[in-house]
């Protein structure tokens, strides 16, 4: 009994602190609005973050349609994931200020600079 009570009281820091220093995802959940501007035009771009059990996921939405977001983080600061493309595999890290994500999404095409605003 005493050794049990010994290993709960040395594991709840570790348990305790795993938690604390998880970054708050709730800043970047929902949906973000952009234009992708390439030589033909503007593209509308709808990023959709969602959470389930703890885990990033999303959508990125384009008049043609949606694709799965894949390996999705968020470190508080910053927010990073891959989708697949026409080109093939995209990468895109947005810094999160506010209301706005700035960054940019890299492609096997070459980069170009992103700025999404959160919807209401």
């Amino acid at each position: 009994m005493l050794l049990k009570k010994m290993m709960q009281i040395a594991l709840f820091p570790l348990i305790f602190s795993a938690n604390t220093f998880a970054a708050d995802n709730t800043a970047v959940l929902g949906a973000w609005k952009m234009d992708l501007n390439f030589q033909r035009g503007g593209v509308p771009v709808v990023l959709t973050i969602t959470e389930t059990d703890n885990v990033l996921g999303g959508t990125w939405g384009r008049p043609q349609g949606s694709t799965p977001l894949s390996d999705v983080t968020f470190d508080g600061e910053t927010l990073s994931f891959t989708r697949q493309g026409r080109q093939g595999t995209a990468r895109m890290s947005l810094k999160l200020k506010g209301m706005t994500l700035t960054g940019s999404l890299t492609t096997p095409g070459g980069d170009l600079p992103i700025v999404a605003k959160k919807s209401a």
